[in-house]
């Protein structure tokens, strides 16, 4: 493969790998329609289908659908709105049904079915809060909820992986809105291959996913990473 740009030679070939390993790529202008606008996080339409259909007698109505999806968007844009982001996707969240006249936990995720989840990923990402606006290279969302952002450089590009932890950073200072949402951050340099948790932002926490997979090519490091990370997005 090429060492050439960004784009041709890490993103798109991402993507392609990505797909190949289980997961429905939405081209941005159809990932910006399902999301309602750059200010969402969420594809928007997907969400409220997979939580009427995830809880059935709990969440009966697009309303209350709707409502979950509001609250979730509006947890603090910082670590502990990340906490409370991961206490939904744990299904640790209760909604109150009239009809039993009692909360009743809502699941965003399906972790004992994982066919009865929608995955999806994108690139070229384009979010804005209203003051600023970030532009992620690839975001993977399961069930509409964006759960990883990616930032890819090209191999040609000696500091690559400090280049992309520092957008990675800005990201989470300029746009914390979205990154309350995703659990996992991703920093690939076509050669290198490192991840780490949202809000833990110090290079020393990164870990080296080409060193605990033990991949030797882009592709296997791609494809490894998103297949085990496809069961573990669903049971956070």
């Amino acid at each position: 493969m090429s060492l050439g740009s960004e784009r041709k030679a890490v993103q798109e070939p991402f993507l392609r790998y990505a797909v190949e390993a289980g997961w429905e790529y939405l081209p941005p202008k159809e990932a910006l329609r399902l999301r309602g606008g750059e200010e969402s996080p969420l594809l928007r339409t997907v969400f409220i289908e997979q939580i009427q259909r995830l809880n059935p007698g709990v969440v009966d109505s697009v309303v209350k659908a709707e409502e979950v999806l509001s609250r979730l968007v509006r947890v603090r844009p910082n670590i502990e709105g990340n906490l409370e982001a991961w206490e939904y996707l744990k299904g640790l969240k209760t909604v109150f049904v009239e009809a039993e006249r009692r909360e009743r936990n809502v699941r965003l995720l399906d972790a004992a079915n994982i066919e009865a989840n929608r995955f999806h990923v994108t690139h070229e990402f384009t979010f804005t809060n209203g003051i600023h606006t970030i532009r992620p290279d690839v975001v993977f969302l399961v069930n509409g909820i964006p759960v990883i952002v990616v930032e890819a450089k090209a191999a040609t590009r000696g500091e690559g992986i400090a280049e992309a932890l520092e957008q990675i950073r800005r990201y989470h200072q300029e746009a914390p809105d979205l990154m309350a949402q995703a659990q996992l951050f991703a920093l690939t340099h076509l050669v290198q291959f490192f991840y780490g948790a949202t809000w833990s932002l110090s290079r020393k926490t990164l870990f080296n996913w080409k060193e605990e997979s033990g991949a030797g090519d882009f592709e296997t490091l791609v494809k490894s990473f998103v297949q085990d990370f496809t069961h573990i997005s669903v049971s956070w």
